[in-house]
């Protein structure tokens, strides 16, 4: 059962959410994001949805540490 506390950005933190799927939402033919966090006041683990609105850029590079190809 999940909490009934409000989330607030101030006190989430991107470090805190792990993305447990990424799938095709066909319902709004769109890119959907699995990902859970904890409540911020009572620490219960929430499970959350969302779709992708708007994709942009970013000069982040991904994580990846060794050189072979994962996604062969």
């Amino acid at each position: 059962m999940s909490c009934d506390h409000n989330l607030d950005a101030e006190y989430l933190y991107p470090s805190d959410a792990v993305v447990l799927e990424l799938y095709d939402d066909s319902e709004v033919d769109t890119l959907g994001i699995r990902f859970a966090l904890p409540c911020p006041d009572c620490d219960a683990t929430l499970e959350l949805t969302a779709t992708v609105d708007h994709i942009g850029e970013t000069e982040l590079q991904p994580p990846i540490e060794e050189e072979d190809d994962i996604y062969d």
